[in-house]
C-alpha cells in the first residue's frame, strides 16, 4: 500500500520527494531507501530525492531542503526575466540569526534580514524547469538590489532597475512603499528619476 501511495506522492510532485514529505503522508523512510537500491529514486541532497528521468533542478531541490530560504537578488530579477544572465551563483536571504555555516557549502550567496521583513513581497515563481519556488516579486527584488548594491555586480544592479523600469508589469506605487520599508527610499528616487 505505502509503494503505491509513494509512486502517487512522487508523480504529484513531478519526480521530487522529500523524507518530509513522505512522512507528512505516513510513508516511513524505508521506502525512500528501499526505492533508491531499486533505481527508481537517487538521494540527491539530505532528505531530497528525484527520479533518475528527472532534471536536477538545483533552485527547486535546495529550497526543499532549506525551506526557510527565499529567493533574491540576482536570482529573483533572473526568474522575473529582468536579467538574461544565467546566475552563476544563487542569492538567497534568510531570516537574521539563521545559521549560514551550511549555506557557505553551496553554491549561493547569503543575505539576512530581519524576520518582520523576510515575508515582505514573497511570491511562488517558477524555475526553468517549472517547479514552483519561493521567491521576492519585481519590486522587493529591486530594493534589494539597491540595499545590497555595494556587494553586488554594478552591471547587474543597474540592468536589473533598467528592465524593470521598461516592463509593462512594474508597480511604481509599491516599489516606493517597499522602499520606505526597507529603507532605501532616498537612494530609489535617486536611481528611478535617472531611469524615468
Amino acid at each position: 500500500m505505502s509503494v503505491k501511495k509513494l509512486e502517487k506522492l512522487i508523480q504529484e510532485k513531478d519526480g521530487y520527494i522529500t523524507t518530509q514529505d513522505a512522512q507528512k503522508y505516513g510513508i516511513h523512510r524505508e521506502y525512500l531507501s528501499m526505492f533508491v537500491k531499486e533505481d527508481k529514486l537517487i538521494r540527491i541532497s539530505n532528505g531530497v530525492y528525484q527520479t533518475p528521468n528527472v532534471w536536477q533542478d538545483f533552485l527547486y531541490s535546495f529550497q526543499q531542503k532549506k525551506n526557510r530560504t527565499v529567493y533574491s537578488h540576482g536570482t529573483a530579477l533572473y526568474l522575473h526575466q529582468l536579467t538574461d544572465r544565467d546566475p552563476l551563483q544563487y542569492h538567497i536571504t534568510v531570516p537574521s540569526g539563521y545559521n549560514t555555516t551550511q549555506l557557505k557549502s553551496e553554491h549561493v550567496l547569503t543575505f539576512t534580514i530581519k524576520l518582520e521583513l523576510l515575508n515582505l513581497g514573497k511570491t511562488v515563481l517558477k524555475t526553468p524547469y517549472g517547479n514552483e519556488i519561493i521567491a521576492y516579486n519585481m519590486e522587493r527584488t529591486i530594493c534589494d538590489l539597491i540595499r545590497s548594491r555595494n556587494k553586488l555586480d554594478v552591471t547587474l544592479v543597474h540592468e536589473g532597475l533598467k528592465n524593470y523600469i521598461n516592463s509593462p508589469k512594474k508597480d511604481l506605487k509599491r516599489l516606493m512603499e517597499y522602499a520606505k520599508k526597507l529603507h532605501v527610499e532616498k537612494k530609489m528616487i535617486e536611481y528611478v528619476g535617472l531611469l524615468l
